[in-house]
C-alpha cells in the first residue's frame, strides 16, 4: 500500500480504541496489493474468476496483482504460505473496493485526470520517487500500471462520496471541543505512551477465524523482523495506515480498556499479542512513553502591540509629562487592538499589519510579568523608558500548551467520519450480491 501525505493533527482524548482510527477522507490514501494464491498459475487460470459483486467481476489476475506489492513493501516473506494467509484479506479489499466505486459511480462521482496525476504526484513525493517515475515503480513490482490507477481512482471516489456525503452531516459543538481540553488540562503529570496500531476489522463474525489467524501470522511476521509501518501501512484498516501506525500519544482510558492494561505491560518497541477489540482485532506496538508535564508558564505566546513616544534624552520635566500624559490619554480612550493600531497611527507611531509574537520567555523580565498579567484587550499604564514614553497591549494570549481548538475539531471529524463511512461500507456489503468463486 502507498499513501499519499496525511497531516494528521496531535491525537485528543478518545473514549475507545475505533474513535481513534480517523478516516483521512481528504488526502488520498492507496492501497496497491499484489496476490498469488500459491504459485505462479497457468495464463487460462488467471483469467479465471475469484468473485463477483453486483455485476463486477474480480479475476484471480486481479487478486494476483495485488499480493505481490503487498508482499514486498510489507516485506513479509514471499511464500505460498504467506500468499495463504493473507489471500482473504486482499480479496476482501478487492471486493470493498468494488462496492465503493459501484456507489460512488450511482451518486454520479466522476475522477478526473488531473485528480489522478495530482494523486500521482503525492505518492511520488511521499515515497521519494523522481516526478513522473510512480508508474516505473509499480511495474518494477510486477504490477500493471492500470490496476494502480484502477486502485487510485477507487480510493479518490470513495473519498470524494465521503466528503459529499458523510461529512456534511457531522456537528461537532463547542462543548465536545471544550471536554477535550479540560480532559487535556485534567491530565498534566500522567504517563503518555506513543503507540502504533494495525487494526484488523471483523465485520462479519463467520470471518473472526480467518482474522484472528493472520492477525497472529503478523505478529509472528513482526517479531521475526518484519518493518511494523510497512505492514501497518499495508494490512491496517485505520486512517493511522496512512502515517505506518502511528497513533500519536495517549493516556490511559483513551483506547479501548483491553488496549490499555496490554500497553502499559509492554517494553518500548515490543509487539502485542493480537488483542480483541470491540470491531475487530488490534496489534500495537509502544513506540515510547512519557511524563504529560505541566506546561512552563514562559512557553505561552502572546500577540503584542506596543507604542513608543520618544523623548530626547535631554528633555525637560515638562515635556516628559506632556508625552506621559499624551500616552493616559491613549490609555483612556482604547479598547482592543484594532483601537489601539488607531490612536498609535494618529500619535505618529507607525503600526505594523498585525501584532507581534513573542513566547513570555523571549521578553525581559519586567515585560515578561507584564505580559502575563496584563489583561487581553486592555492597555498597559505608560512605563517610562530612558527614549521615551512606552503603552503595551496584549492582543491575544495562548493559555496552554496542547492541540488549538481547530485541530481538535478536526481531529473529531476525522473520528465521526471514520466511524460512519465503516457503516456505510457495512450497509453496501449486506445489500450487494457477493458470489465468491474460490
Amino acid at each position: 500500500m502507498i499513501h499519499a501525505p496525511e497531516h494528521m493533527p496531535n491525537r485528543t482524548a478518545s473514549n475507545r480504541a475505533a474513535k481513534k482510527r480517523g478516516l483521512a477522507y481528504i488526502p488520498v490514501v492507496i492501497a496497491l496489493v499484489l496476490l498469488a494464491f500459491s504459485v505462479p498459475s497457468p495464463a487460462q487460470d488467471v483469467q479465471r474468476i475469484a468473485a463477483v459483486v453486483n455485476e463486477k467481476v474480480i479475476s484471480i489476475f486481479d487478486v494476483q496483482q495485488r499480493m505481490q506489492l503487498l508482499i514486498t513493501s510489507a516485506r513479509l516473506p514471499d511464500n505460498a504460505e504467506t500468499q495463504r494467509r493473507i489471500a482473504p484479506q486482499v480479496l476482501r479489499e478487492l471486493i470493498d473496493e468494488a462496492l465503493q466505486t459501484q456507489e460512488a459511480e450511482r451518486l454520479n462521482i466522476r475522477i478526473t485526470e488531473r485528480e489522478i496525476g495530482d494523486a500521482m504526484q503525492q505518492i511520488e513525493r511521499a515515497n521519494n520517487l523522481p516526478a513522473g517515475g510512480f508508474e516505473a515503480f509499480v511495474e518494477r513490482q510486477g504490477v500493471s500500471f492500470d490496476t494502480a490507477q484502477d486502485q487510485i481512482t477507487s480510493n479518490l471516489s470513495w473519498q470524494k462520496l465521503l466528503a459529499r456525503k458523510v461529512v456534511p452531516t457531522i456537528d461537532i459543538g463547542d462543548e465536545e471541543i471544550d471536554d477535550v481540553i479540560a480532559r487535556i488540562q485534567a491530565t498534566r503529570g500522567v504517563t503518555e505512551y506513543r503507540v502504533g496500531e494495525i487494526f484488523l476489522p471483523i465485520d462479519n463474525p463467520a470471518d473472526a477465524q480467518d482474522i484472528q489467524t493472520l492477525a497472529k501470522r503478523l505478529v509472528k511476521q513482526l517479531r521475526d523482523g518484519a518493518n511494523f509501518r510497512a505492514v501497518a501501512r499495508q494490512f491496517s484498516k485505520s486512517a493511522t495506515a496512512a502515517t505506518g501506525g502511528d497513533i500519536g500519544w495517549v493516556q490511559p482510558g483513551e483506547l479501548d480498556a483491553a488496549v490499555d492494561r496490554v500497553i502499559t505491560s509492554l517494553d518500548r518497541l515490543e509487539i502485542s499479542n493480537p488483542i480483541n477489540v470491540p470491531e475487530g482485532v488490534q496489534i500495537v506496538i509502544l513506540i515510547d512513553q512519557r511524563t504529560n508535564a505541566p506546561p512552563d508558564p514562559n512557553e505561552r505566546t502572546v500577540s503584542v502591540r506596543q507604542m513608543l513616544l520618544q523623548v530626547a534624552a535631554d528633555s525637560s520635566p515638562d515635556t516628559i509629562d506632556a508625552h506621559i500624559q499624551t500616552a493616559q490619554a491613549i490609555v483612556s480612550s482604547v479598547d482592543g487592538c484594532d483601537d489601539f493600531a488607531a490612536a498609535a497611527i494618529n500619535a505618529g507611531v507607525p503600526q505594523p499589519p498585525k501584532p507581534a509574537r513573542f513566547q513570555l520567555k523571549e521578553l525581559n523580565p519586567e515585560l515578561r510579568l507584564l505580559a502575563a498579567q496584563l489583561a487581553v484587550g486592555k492597555a498597559s499604564e505608560p512605563i517610562r523608558l530612558p527614549n521615551g514614553v512606552q503603552v503595551l497591549m496584549i492582543c491575544e494570549r495562548q493559555e496552554n500548551i496542547g492541540p488549538s481548538r481547530d485541530e481538535i475539531r478536526r481531529t473529531i471529524e476525522r473520528e465521526r467520519v471514520d466511524m460512519l463511512s465503516r457503516r456505510y461500507l457495512r450497509d453496501l456489503r449486506r445489500a450487494a450480491f457477493i458470489d465468491l468463486r474460490v
